[in-house]
């Protein structure tokens, strides 16, 4: 298992089901976390992803996401060059979020699982399927013009 960290950014827009329906990229990796001044393995995650959140008038919320995106791990050597070390990658994700009220910070917790689509002996070795996520998310909110 592979500590990562990375950044995140989600869009909700203000015409249709604002601060319910969510428009996410993330990226992720091990460079920022386990493989950080150490000799792990190097691993990057693209993601797109889509999220519905329930409860959108109340502080907590559970969420639904799904994760489209692309898997690379660097395995540095020229001897294993014919191990696959990329994927295609399609993950549904529950979760629950947070938001505080005084401040525009959220929290989010969450797991999901990546459904592998290559055959057996095709998908990277260090891609884990089932996985767990903590994300604090701070709200940019759009200045509306008093006219």
């Amino acid at each position: 298992m592979y500590w990562e960290n990375g950044i995140s950014a989600q869009y909700s827009f203000e015409n249709f089901k604002p601060n319910q329906f969510f428009v996410g990229f993330d990226f992720v990796s091990s460079r920022l976390g386990t493989a950080f001044s150490s000799n792990a393995i190097k691993q990057d995650s693209y993601l797109l992803s889509g999220s519905w959140h329930f409860n959108k008038n109340k502080p907590y919320h559970f969420v639904t996401r799904l994760n489209a995106g692309y898997f690379y791990s660097d395995l540095e050597e020229d001897m294993f060059k014919e191990i696959p070390n990329t994927a295609f990658l399609l993950s549904p994700e529950i979760g629950f979020s947070y938001d505080f009220k005084k401040l525009p910070i959220s929290l989010n917790v969450g797991t999901g699982y990546y459904i592998i689509t290559e055959k057996d002996g095709y998908s990277p070795g260090t891609l884990q399927p089932l996985y767990f996520h903590l994300d604090i998310y701070y709200t940019l909110t759009k200045q509306k013009n008093n006219e």
